[in-house]
């Protein structure tokens, strides 16, 4: 009986419970394909190594190819990489709650609703940065809490540690400052002895900060590869890597500058967090922290919940303010991830408003009060969030991206190239070419990144080359050295300037691109054509809804290839293949 008692302590103080049900949960919704963009990177590059798009977030890459072992196809196994991330975070938190005074229960019941959430379930079990971000921040909570695990000189040391580890992943951990600031001087207020014990302490936080960035040495030797972004040989590139200088620099949001959405994207950031906090312990999550700010309390002081006031408000409304991105559809999809940061953060005021209930809680019957009964209680909560957010992140891993560039690659002629604009087929071809070895004869151009002299030199290796200075418009360029050299050329509605100049078809999702004086196909030899490419295309998953994010646009680009096909059949005369298209535009598109 004691050692069950034993037993049952560890699973619930120490948060081990919500751990292992996260790796189960984790693991059972891990997908066995990509997902997006981003993901298709980071899978790649778990199963062939360099260096992802800056910064470079070297530590997530290198924790991806130590677990490169576990069983399933590479994207597979970067996804179970990434929920073990996730799983540690819920320990974590709960030891995090706990330091900054939160009762045992609370503490648990808080990690097991964020493990569970909506977002956390869907970005923890894919490749994606933003769990090990989440990592970073629980830890750093915890280590600077005033009753955190660490004093003195092994706290600012801890700190620092995890602070060049944020570093080396996103550099949007430097928005927890305040709170690693606030471990720091504690852990040296801490510390007895002269001040040059002080100063010694100061040197070996230093060190221990160099050793968390050092993961970006792991640039300067990482394969080079089709999947990499450019080469980092030198310090100097190592510099412009972590700063994001092909980005526009640390504080910019996308490739280039756009018209900021303050109102939506903060709509956006509240919609997140009250979802994954089910609404109404967010709400009482922002009056503990206010509450806890105006009087003393027993295991924080009021400087601490000020400063996790601070960092809540730097890395959630200050930063989405900055987003000049709008928060629907596939953009939607790259502001939630920042919300996961703030998200985290909030669990500490969360567990102190479930404190807050305890009064009600002592007045229940003594067998709830049962640690097995609350353990018991805790596995069927955590089981019914899961089966309340599953939908949700089922519906985004839907293989509907890698299967829209097998597809399309499956479809296109030997030595085809496309010039064309999206992480869809950018990451995602470089994942199926590289990785699952489909078509490695096809060459895909990004026509954003030829700015950047690297990618150039790349697609000239693979024979599309664009000499800059040369007169004329850079596209068309392009397309008639491919066109001159005998290769089939394709592209996507972006390019407009090519399809302005050239005489172009519908093929698919893209527009074949034909010598200039060359006749085009009549409009019912285009709609056979598209139907026999349509009709060899593998969609074996069930159709995406309205908001599905990238799983939809890429049914809406399906959809839109046919209701554009019965239009133009309509008006043409074409009654009875004007009805198909359009009966076909409503099979595959999103599904009400």
């Amino acid at each position: 009986m004691l050692m069950r008692s034993r037993w049952m302590a560890v699973l619930f103080d120490r948060g081990v419970l919500v751990g292992l049900l996260a790796v189960v949960v984790y693991a059972f919704v891990a997908p066995d394909h990509i997902v997006d963009g981003d993901n298709a990177e980071f899978c790649t590059l778990g199963a062939l190594g360099g260096n992802a798009h800056p910064t470079g977030y070297p530590l997530f890459v290198l924790w991806l190819r130590v677990w490169s072992w576990l069983p399933g196809s590479p994207a597979h196994a970067a996804a179970l990489a990434t929920g073990l991330i996730g799983a540690a975070q819920a320990v974590v938190l709960v030891h995090a709650c706990r330091a900054w005074g939160a009762r045992t229960l609370s503490a648990n019941v808080t990690a097991a609703i964020i493990a569970a959430s909506p977002m956390v379930l869907k970005m923890y079990t894919e490749a994606e940065v933003f769990a090990l971000n989440g990592l970073v921040a629980a830890t750093i909570v915890w280590l600077a809490a005033a009753h955190g695990p660490l004093r003195g000189r092994r706290r600012v040391i801890g700190l620092a540690l995890v602070a060049g580890l944020g570093m080396s992943n996103h550099l949007t951990c430097t928005m927890l400052a305040p709170l690693g600031l606030l471990g720091a001087v504690r852990g040296l207020r801490e510390q007895a002895g002269p001040t040059s014990a002080k100063v010694v302490t100061g040197a070996l936080a230093g060190g221990a900060l160099l050793l968390g960035l050092s993961p970006y040495l792991y640039l300067l030797i990482a394969p080079e590869h089709q999947g990499t972004w450019g080469s980092v040989r030198s310090a100097h590139e190592l510099v412009r890597t972590f700063l994001r200088e092909d980005y526009g620099g640390p504080g910019s949001f996308a490739a280039s500058p756009g018209e900021t959405h303050p109102g939506a994207n903060l709509v956006a950031l509240a919609e997140t967090i009250g979802r994954a906090w089910l609404w109404l312990p967010a709400l009482a999550s922002l009056g503990a922290l206010g509450w806890n700010i105006a009087r003393p309390h027993h295991a924080e002081p009021r400087a601490g919940w000020a400063l996790l006031a601070l960092a809540w408000l730097v890395a959630g409304p200050l930063l989405v303010l900055r987003f000049n991105l709008p928060p629907w559809g596939v953009a939607r999809y790259v502001v939630d991830r920042f919300h996961l940061l703030p998200t985290v953060l909030l669990a500490v005021p969360v567990a102190a408003a479930f404190d807050g209930l305890g009064p009600i809680a002592r007045r229940a019957p003594p067998i709830l009060q049962a640690i097995p009964t609350q353990l018991a209680l805790l596995v069927a909560g955590f089981a019914a969030l899961v089966g309340v957010s599953l939908p949700y992140a089922v519906r985004a891993h839907s293989p509907a991206v890698q299967y829209e560039v097998v597809n399309t690659y499956n479809s296109l002629p030997p030595d085809a190239v496309i010039v064309g604009t999206g992480d869809d087929f950018h990451n995602g071809g470089n994942y199926v070419q590289l990785v699952l070895k489909v078509r490695p004869d096809i060459v895909y151009v990004n026509w954003p990144t030829m700015a950047l002299p690297w990618y150039r030199a790349r697609a000239a290796a693979r024979g599309v080359r664009l000499e800059l200075g040369e007169p004329g418009v850079a596209s068309i360029r392009v397309a008639e050295h491919v066109l001159a050299a005998g290769r089939p050329l394709y592209v996507d509605l972006l390019q407009a300037n090519i399809l302005s100049e050239f005489p172009t078809y519908p093929y698919g999702l893209l527009f074949r691109v034909l010598p200039r004086g060359t006749p085009t196909p009549s409009l019912l030899e285009v709609f056979e054509e598209n139907k026999r490419v349509f009709a060899a295309f593998e969609l074996p998953y069930r159709r995406p809804g309205p908001d599905d994010q990238w799983p939809t646009a890429v049914h809406l680009k399906y959809a839109n290839v046919w209701r554009v096909m019965a239009r133009n059949l309509g008006r043409a005369g074409h009654r009875e293949e004007a009805a198909f298209a359009l009966e076909l535009a409503r099979e595959i598109g999103p599904q009400p």
